[in-house]
């Protein structure tokens, strides 16, 4: 695997931007609203929807219980290195990739797509 040299601490907005797109994949495939898996996880509705959109940098342990809370490894929520980067990097015609390589469910991925040709 080729390593890009670039401190990944310049992209933790892209890296939580994706988690948190994960996650909200993760819980509308199981039909779990936010208010459900808030209060699974005793936190509020919105700290689970500043997740979602990467607005909350998400501690590990709470990864690891939204994790089994949605019952995922908590590997199935982190993107790789050059996912994050490339995320971070790309113009938005170049989102398709990561469209395409995530888990986000077709109807999920055409919405985003047509936001984004909007930007």
């Amino acid at each position: 695997m080729h390593r890009i040299p670039i401190n990944l601490a310049d992209y933790k907005e892209a890296l939580y931007k994706i988690i948190g797109d994960r996650i909200k994949s993760h819980r509308e495939s199981l039909n779990i609203s936010q208010l459900q898996l808030s209060k699974n996880l005793d936190i509020s509705r919105s700290s689970i929807s500043n997740i979602e959109v990467g607005r909350h940098q998400v501690p590990l342990y709470s990864l690891y219980e939204i994790a089994k809370d949605l019952k995922i490894d908590v590997n199935d929520l982190l993107p790789s290195y050059e996912e994050v980067i490339n995320f971070a990097t790309s113009n938005v015609t170049d989102y398709s990739r990561f469209l395409n390589s995530s888990t986000l469910k077709k109807e999920q991925k055409e919405k985003l797509n047509v936001v984004l040709k909007k930007l």
